[in-house]
């Protein structure tokens, strides 16, 4: 499970899942102007595939399903649709959005509200939907029903079915420990308005327990559409910053009209790439500071991430600091509430002020130096500056500049700290010029935008790993960029190479098999 949430840094660089070496992923936030194409989960997300073999491909792909068994959109840059397609198919997406069980107009929402709030509806847990019509429950016979009270259909977490697939919603609800200590932290801290994405139990708690906080949520799952009106419920897409209804934006403003601090708490699948995640942060809070130019400050921000993917929030958003308070999950079959410390790596990061965030108990201690709570473990170290955010013993590498757990020992194989024992494995590389010690996004040789020389149906361009140059003059390393055709013709002789070892390999363990 920890394989399948890793999400990378800065760009979404992925290792690829079936374990080739060399390959990698990232997002292209910028720099298209190519039409971006929708599919039922909103606008799609720019992606490059490289290696240190194959020339990069650019494609589009769904922005909040990370499989594509999940979601089948899959569209090459260099053959983008056009903007009348691209319009079709917003209708078509939006129109099979619409004729789900639980849609519901946003113009009839408040009225139905109120009618499931004060009369005790038939709620059907497998259609995730009213049963409104008096012939409609002979439809239901065969699936499960529960009849609904006013705290019920106030509390939609407890009727509805959790979306759990890890490579989709990841809809995993926080226990009620967790609730508290975040409901604790906003009622303390002073907050009026509370967005909430992707966090339905802390909304509930909010909206039911808190009667000086308002909150609204964001989620992608639109069946909390039927038991919120729209100034409470906003079907949203934070991997695409995108609202499905037009009037999503203009129900954020009314909310944070009379916002005097603002919180928001996002709770997104750790298969999420966190400069996705911070992108979309960025771009809706500029739209809530615009929202309330003069009344707001910029919005605090309590983001749920998983402590051994620190270094990434750190690379997004360095302001945040680490609250050592483990997250907990109701309905999670790792992540859930037990008596160890360690059992959630799930942690809370913000820029809230952790002094304020008491923490007690048996587990933790408080740091005189740092003045904020910390495991009773973890120790300050003074060259980092502050606690480390493991949550064990730890001690510092000189070499790597950083804590690392006591037991770990540097290797000077791997180029880091590893467990003791540990099976090595050479270090990653730059996909551009194969050197270690930098990632591609950092690469110092990046390739030059006027060709050099011409190669066999392509141009050579410095910069690159491809192959060496005979004139030494500048790196002295070029790669080919070819043409269509060109590459058309060397990926079916690759392909056609392929085929041929399957086969020679295939024919060596048939004649190792018949000899035995």
């Amino acid at each position: 499970f920890y394989l399948s949430c890793l999400s990378l840094p800065r760009v979404m660089h992925i290792k690829a899942e079936h374990g080739q070496k060399g390959t990698g992923v990232e997002v292209i936030l910028e720099g298209s102007d190519k039409p971006h194409p929708h599919c039922i989960h909103g606008p799609a997300l720019l992606f490059e595939r490289f290696s240190q073999k194959d020339d990069p491909v650019r494609f589009f792909a769904c922005s909040a399903y990370r499989s594509r068994k999940e979601c089948s959109l899959y569209v090459f840059e260099d053959k983008p649709w056009s903007e009348d397609k691209v319009s079709s198919r917003r209708s078509v997406y939006n129109n099979e959005r619409t004729s789900t069980k639980w849609y519901i107009k946003p113009s009839s929402r408040s009225k139905h509200v109120q009618a499931i709030r004060t009369s005790n509806q038939y709620f059907c847990k497998s259609c995730s939907s009213f049963i409104m019509d008096p012939d409609e429950p002979d439809m239901h016979s065969d699936h499960t029903t529960i009849k609904t009270s006013y705290k019920s259909v106030t509390n939609p977490t407890t009727l509805l079915y959790a979306l759990t697939a890890n490579q989709g919603n990841a809809q995993f609800i926080f226990s009620t420990e967790t609730s508290q200590f975040l409901l604790k932290i906003f009622t303390e801290g002073g907050y009026s308005h509370v967005v909430c994405i992707g966090t339905p139990r802390i909304h509930e708690m909010l909206s039911t327990q808190s009667k000086k906080i308002s909150s609204l949520l964001l989620d992608l799952d639109d069946r909390f559409a039927q038991f919120y009106p729209p100034t409470s419920f906003q079907h949203y897409n934070l991997m695409a910053n995108y609202f499905f209804e037009s009037s999503g934006h203009e129900y954020l403003e009314k909310f944070l009209k009379k916002g005097k601090k603002v919180a928001i708490i996002f709770d997104p699948p750790f298969g999420a790439t966190a400069r996705v995640i911070d992108h979309s942060l960025d771009q809706l809070t500029q739209d809530i500071i615009k929202a309330c130019p003069d009344t707001l400050a910029k919005p605090t921000t309590f983001w749920i991430y998983p402590h051994f993917l620190s270094k990434h929030v750190k690379e997004s958003s360095p302001t945040l600091q680490m609250c050592h308070f483990p997250i907990e999950y109701e309905n999670h079959p790792v992540f859930k509430a037990g008596d160890s410390y360690s059992k959630s790596p799930v942690r809370l990061f913000t820029d809230h002020p952790l002094d304020a965030i008491e923490l007690r108990g048996d587990l933790f201690r408080l740091c005189r130096k740092c003045g904020y709570w910390v495991p009773r473990d973890v120790y300050h170290c003074g060259k980092c500056g502050g606690c480390p955010t493991v949550n064990r013993a730890s001690r510092h590498c000189d070499t790597c500049g950083r804590c690392v757990a006591e037991a770990y020992e540097h290797c000077s194989e791997c180029v880091g700290c590893r467990p003791i024992p540990h099976h090595c494995k050479p270090p990653s590389v730059c996909h551009r010029c194969g050197d270690t010690g930098h990632k591609r996004r950092f690469c110092p040789k990046e390739s030059a935008k006027e060709p050099q020389k011409e190669a066999d149906g392509g141009v050579m361009v410095e910069g690159g790993a491809k192959g060496e140059s005979k004139n030494d003059t500048g790196t002295g390393k070029y790669f080919t960029i070819y043409s269509e055709d060109k590459k058309k013709e060397l990926r079916m002789e690759r392909k056609r190479q392929r085929k041929d070892e399957k086969r020679s390999k295939k024919a060596s363990l048939t004649k190792k098999m018949k000899s035995q």
